[in-house]
């Protein structure tokens, strides 16, 4: 048998699964022949074919040095340096392929595809352009034009894109997958889910459809549901840790933190650094009150992934391992003006170490924290003094090793200015002798849990009937959608002209019987001030308040109410108004 009809056979017993035959005959050709180009070119083939790729491009690259000008071999190079991560090489054997004159839209796509993948993409996006322009019925180069403007943060565009591609090729579930996630972006929801809804009908056991399609689902707080899209997405993947994480969260979000504990563990058991779980496990730990697991966990809020940027970083860090008598140590606050209210309380410990503390706040909180001890507050922005150590505030717990029995929480750690208090009192009608009761609906509309946690002014409308007090709005900031129904509340009082900072704020509390606050910074001062405080939670409430509890260990002067059902605020206020009848009664006695 002559040497061209050897190649034939050796070729055919590859197609019938007889590779091993196959590659001994060509290797046979190649000891007596090393330049035939067919037996080189077609080994190179059944290398390539059985994930033999170093050996199939070497195989090519030696038959290219034969024949230089063969299109079809370079882009099989190409393709094995590709598939090899190769990505500098593969784009050469493109861009040789191109200058052979060979321009054809696979071509561009695929060297697109390299450019992607070298983080080039605005060279990938001219070279997808050149060939919509040549080509622009062409599908896959619309949805690949859609992924390189998604990368590049052009999500509006992308969309557009990926429209266009679907326009001419209706049935690409990844086309209706990378919308989705452009979508998504947009914080477009309810159409990122119909997107992905396409996307599934066309590929249903698709297991990262499924698992996004759960997150977009948790977005819209469709928890159930995101569950089982996660649970179906994990039967398919269950090595996938990020979605181990999600299962987690989405569990927490349900209030089933023992069972998200367990999701946790799974994603790191996968993935034994990932510091996003470790920062959601820890608020399921805290929530339950597992303190000395939960402060470990918690110091991973700096790793995770939209982590806020940590300052002093110069500064040596200090967790508890080296003695501080006689050093100066820097307490900085972080996160909101609520958790600076809620830890700085540590300073005092801090300095009953014998060390010198500086305390790093908020400007607003400045005037009010120099009232808790003999020790330096700054405001952020200020020069820092020389210091030996520095501390997060929120780290401090896990410093003093605090558990529920050992949270330092004296009946009040903040004290208002007595000459504000009674300048405010001058301003106002205290003769009637009713109760005074401050009232606070919302906090931060930045904070992603606002949502949730703050409520309309309107929901308040049922205190307001009671008579034997008068009602004071205590909150600076006042929102569009409060403003029409403050108008017609004559018996709310607004105060928010008297507040310049926490300082205001404090004398006006102080001066009150009872705040009654949705969970934010007036409830935190509330309770710092030791003034009696009614604190109003979500269903599934942030892990400081715990689960199931009336009071909190945090606050002596606390009362909780939490909603039963999400998002029941009305549910709420009917126990609230009971509550307060009661309150009402009894100091009417």
């Amino acid at each position: 048998m002559n040497t061209i009809n050897l190649i034939q056979q050796a070729y055919k017993n590859f197609q019938e699964g007889n590779v091993g035959h196959a590659e001994r005959s060509l290797k046979d050709i190649l000891k007596s022949q090393p330049n035939n180009f067919d037996a080189l070119h077609i080994l190179g083939v059944i290398c390539a074919a059985t994930g033999q790729r170093d050996e199939a491009a070497q195989l090519f690259r030696q038959a290219l040095a034969l024949d230089g000008k063969n299109v079809s071999l370079h882009y099989k190079l190409a393709r094995v340096q590709f598939e090899s991560g190769q990505f500098e090489a593969a784009l050469r054997a493109y861009e040789k392929i191109i200058a052979l004159g060979y321009i054809k839209p696979e071509i561009l796509l695929a060297k697109t595809a390299a450019l992607i993948n070298l983080q080039r993409h605005r060279e990938a996006l001219d070279c997808i352009e050149q060939a919509l322009a040549e080509w622009p019925g062409y599908a896959d180069g619309w949805s690949h034009k859609g992924s390189i403007l998604y990368q590049l943060g052009h999500f509006e565009e992308a969309v557009a894109c990926f429209d266009k591609a679907l326009s001419l090729q209706p049935a690409a579930a990844d086309s209706w997958y990378k919308k989705s996630l452009a979508l998504d972006k947009l914080k477009r929801y309810a159409d990122a889910l119909t997107s992905i809804d396409r996307a599934l009908a066309i590929a249903p056991k698709t297991a990262t459809y499924l698992l996004d399609r759960a997150v977009i689902l948790h977005k819209l707080e469709r928890y159930a549901e995101s569950l089982i899209d996660n649970e179906m997405g994990l039967a398919l993947a269950p090595g996938n840790a990020e979605a181990w994480g999600d299962h987690g969260l989405t569990l927490s979000r349900m209030k089933r933190h023992e069972q998200a504990l367990g999701s946790y563990r799974r994603a790191l058991d996968l993935r034994a650094d990932y510091a996003d779980v470790f920062s959601n496990q820890s608020l399921s730990q805290l929530v339950l009150g597992q303190f000395e697991a939960g402060w470990q966990s918690y110091e991973y809020r700096w790793k995770k992934g939209n982590a806020d940027f940590p300052r002093h970083t110069d500064i040596p860090l200090w967790l508890g391992e080296q003695t501080i008598s006689g050093k100066r140590i820097l307490l900085w606050s972080e996160q909101g003006l609520g958790d600076t209210i809620q830890f700085c309380r540590y300073a005092a410990l801090v300095a009953a170490s014998g060390a010198e503390v500086v305390l790093e706040v908020d400007p607003a909180l400045k005037t009010i924290a120099r009232t808790m001890g003999d020790f330096k507050v700054i405001a952020i922005g200020e020069k820092i003094p020389l210091v030996d150590y520095q501390t997060p505030l929120m780290s401090l717990p896990l410093v003093f090793k605090t558990d529920l029995a050992t949270i330092p929480a004296s009946p009040f750690y903040f004290k208002a200015d007595s000459k504000k208090k009674e300048n405010w009192k001058s301003r106002q009608n205290f003769a009637s002798g009713k109760l005074k009761i401050g009232l606070a609906c919302s906090g931060n509309a930045g904070n992603t849990n606002d949502h949730r946690r703050s409520m309309p002014l309107q929901e308040f409308a049922p205190l307001l009937q009671l008579d034997g007090a008068e009602f004071f709005l205590v909150q600076k900031d006042i929102r569009e959608t409060d403003q029409a129904y403050l108008l017609q509340a004559s018996k709310l009082r607004q105060v928010a002209n008297d507040i310049a900072d926490f300082d205001d704020t404090a004398a006006i509390i102080a001066s009150l019987d009872l705040v009654i606050s949705v969970d934010t910074s007036v409830a935190h001062l509330s309770g710092a001030l030791g003034t009696p405080v009614w604190i109003l939670l979500p269903w599934a409430p942030d892990w400081r308040w715990l689960l199931d509890r009336q009071d909190s260990p945090w606050y002596p002067s606390a009362r909780l109410f939490r909603q039963y059902q999400t998002g029941d605020w009305q549910g709420v206020i009917e126990r609230v108004t009971g509550a307060l009848n009661d309150f009402l009664s009894i100091t009417s006695k």
